[in-house]
C-alpha cells in the first residue's frame, strides 16, 4: 500500500544517523514506558510488554526510512496496515494507538536531544530528524486508520454476503418446492436476495467425486460461481444448485466452473420454466444416479436431455426384469457365455430389422456367423421373432438388460431344487 509520505524528508536526513539510533533502542523504550507511566492509570507487565516491542519496531522503521525511504516505506505501511486491520478485529480504537505513536515520537525526540544520548546531532541534523519523525507519524496514522476502515468494511460486507448467501439458499429451496411455492413469495424473496427471477431455469445435481475431500478448490469454486448468478446449496444432504435462463440448445457447461466439474459429478435437468424447477431437478437427480451407478458416463456436465432412453428404461427397470423373465426365457436353457453372445446378436438384429450385414457390422463379425445365430434364436424363441409386437417388446428389454449389467439367467423350477 502507498500512502502519503513526505520522502523528501526523509532524503534530507544523514544516512549515518540510522546507523547511530539503533543501538539506542533500549533506552528509546525505556524513555517511553516511563512518559507512559507519569501521570497515568497503572500499567501492566503485559501492556507494558506491547509498548515496549511497539516503540522499538516503530524506530527501527524510522531507520529503515532513514537509510531507504522508497524501499523502506513498502515494508512499514504493510506491517501498520495490518496493525489497523487487528485493531479492527480486537475491537480497539485506532485514536488510542495513534496517541501513543505520538507520545512515543516525542520520548523518542528528547532521546535524541539528551546530550547524554551519544548521537552527537547537532541542531541543523536534529531539527532534519525531528520533521522526519513527525512525517512518518503522520504517515503510519493514515495507514492504521486505512488498515482499519478496510477490516471495519470487509467484516461488514462479509456479514452482508453470508446474509445474502442464506437467502439465496432459501429461495433455491423455495424455487425447487413440490408443489410450486406461491409466486408473491418467490418475488419477495427473490428481492431480498437481490436475483432477478428468470424466465427459465435448469436444475442441478450433484455429487462429490471419490478421493476429493470436503472444502476442495471445486467447492470453494462453486460457491463464487453462485454468488454470479447460479444459485447453489452444498451443504444439502442431496447438494444441488439452479442455472438461471440456461440456454436449451447449449452444448457447453452452462457456465460452470472448470473446478466444479473437476470435483465434483454435475447432471442437469431440462430446461423448463420457473414453476417447473422440481421437475428439472428430478430428472437430474434421476441421471445423476445412472451415473453413479456407471451406467452413463459421469465425465464433464452429464445433461439428462442426452440420455432419455437410459431415463426411460431406468424408470421401469422393476417392469422390465419382470418381463424379461418371460420374453427372455428361450435364453435361460443356453450357457452363459452362449446366451450373452446370443442376446447381443438378437437385439443387434431387431435393431437392424433382421438385416444380417447390417447386424454383423455392428456387431464387428462376419455375416455368416450372424446367419448360424439367427439360425439358433429362431430355434429357441419361434413365432415370436415374427411378431412385431414381441420384437419391440424384446429389443427394449434387451436394451435395457444389457445397458444395466447383461443379460442374467432366471431362475427356473429346475434351480429352486
Amino acid at each position: 500500500m502507498r500512502t502519503g509520505l513526505d520522502e523528501r524528508a526523509f532524503d534530507a536526513v544523514p544516512e549515518w544517523v540510522a546507523r547511530r539510533l539503533r543501538p539506542q533502542l533500549d533506552r528509546a523504550a525505556d524513555e517511553v514506558l516511563t512518559e507512559l507511566r507519569r501521570g497515568g492509570p497503572p500499567i501492566g507487565a503485559e501492556e507494558a510488554g506491547r509498548a515496549r516491542a511497539g516503540v522499538i519496531a516503530g524506530i527501527r522503521h524510522f531507520c529503515d526510512l532513514v537509510e531507504d525511504p522508497t524501499a523502506g516505506w513498502e515494508r512499514v505501511s504493510a506491517f501498520y496496515l495490518r496493525v489497523g486491520r487487528h485493531l479492527a478485529r480486537d475491537g480497539r480504537d485506532p485514536v488510542e494507538t495513534q496517541q501513543a505513536l505520538r507520545r512515543s515520537a516525542l520520548a523518542a525526540c528528547r532521546t535524541l536531544g539528551a546530550e547524554s544520548g551519544g548521537l552527537g546531532l547537532d541542531r541543523g541534523v536534529l531539527r532534519l530528524v525531528v520533521d522526519a519523525q513527525f512525517a512518518y507519524m503522520d504517515a503510519v496514522s493514515a495507514v492504521i486508520a486505512a488498515g482499519y476502515a478496510a477490516e471495519v468494511a470487509n467484516r461488514a460486507d462479509g456479514r452482508a454476503d453470508l446474509a445474502a448467501r442464506r437467502c439465496r439458499t432459501r429461495l433455491l429451496h423455495l424455487l425447487l418446492a413440490d408443489p410450486p411455492a406461491d409466486a408473491d413469495r418467490l418475488a419477495a424473496l427473490a428481492l431480498e436476495a437481490r436475483w432477478p427471477l428468470p424466465g427459465t431455469v435448469a436444475a442441478a445435481a450433484v455429487r462429490r467425486r471419490a478421493g476429493t475431500a470436503a472444502g476442495a478448490p471445486g467447492e470453494g469454486a462453486a460457491l463464487s460461481a453462485a454468488s454470479g448468478g447460479l444459485l447453489a446449496d452444498f451443504g444439502a444432504p442431496e447438494p444441488c444448485l439452479l442455472v438461471p435462463d440456461p440456454d436449451p440448445s447449449a452444448t457447453g457447461r452452462a457456465d460452470l466452473p472448470d473446478a466444479l466439474l473437476r470435483d465434483w459429478v454435475v447432471a442437469i435437468g431440462p430446461t423448463v420454466p420457473v414453476a417447473r424447477a422440481a421437475d428439472s431437478l428430478r430428472w437430474a437427480r434421476e441421471t445423476l444416479s445412472l451415473a453413479v451407478r456407471g451406467v452413463i458416463s459421469d465425465a464433464g456436465l452429464i445433461r439428462s436431455a442426452e440420455h432419455v432412453p437410459a431415463l426411460v428404461i431406468s424408470r421401469a427397470e422393476e417392469l422390465i426384469d419382470d418381463a424379461a423373465a418371460t420374453r427372455l426365457a428361450p435364453l435361460s436353457a443356453v450357457p452363459p457365455a452362449r446366451r450373452e453372445r446370443l442376446a447381443e446378436t438378437l437385439l443387434a438384429l431387431l435393431e437392424h430389422n433382421f438385416n444380417a450385414a447390417d447386424a454383423s457390422r455392428r456387431l464387428r463379425v462376419h455375416p455368416q456367423t450372424v446367419r448360424y445365430r439367427l439360425r439358433h434364436l429362431q430355434d429357441l424363441f419361434g413365432e415370436d421373432l415374427r411378431d412385431p409386437r414381441r420384437c419391440l417388446e424384446m429389443e427394449l428389454i434387451l436394451h435395457a438388460r444389457l445397458v444395466h449389467g447383461g443379460v442374467r439367467r432366471h431362475p427356473t423350477r429346475q434351480d429352486a431344487h
